[in-house]
């Protein structure tokens, strides 16, 4: 019998935008949408730093336990997806449970960086 492994899937989301969008809310509704779907989910502060802005950016990165399952993993890259549309950034980065790191391209997305 194969066994089912639980592993950690995480995402980055900005505290906001250049043009002054909070996106608090939405990183409140992906630790619900994770703790009602996983069980759990932790956050932490975080900086990220991007070529195309000269200034810092501060984030969240949320942890979550997850199953290496197909439909699992399908659900929690609908979520990655959704904030992407929700924020309307360039790209939102995501790590499956798998250690792939993915961008997920949102509304300000330009075509410059393959996904």
């Amino acid at each position: 019998m194969a066994q089912i492994e639980t592993r950690v899937a995480s995402i980055v989301i900005p505290d906001a935008n250049e043009g002054g969008d909070i996106f608090v809310p939405i990183q409140q509704k992906v630790v619900e949408m994770f703790v009602d779907e996983f069980g759990g989910a932790t956050m932490y502060d975080c900086f990220g730093f991007w070529s195309k802005s000269q200034r810092m950016i501060s984030c969240s990165k949320i942890d979550v336990a997850i199953d290496t399952l197909p439909e699992t993993v399908a659900r929690f890259m609908d979520i990655v997806k959704w904030v992407a549309n929700e924020c309307g950034v360039h790209s939102v980065m995501a790590v499956k449970p798998d250690g792939v790191v993915v961008f997920v391209e949102g509304d300000l997305y330009d075509g410059t960086k393959n996904i």
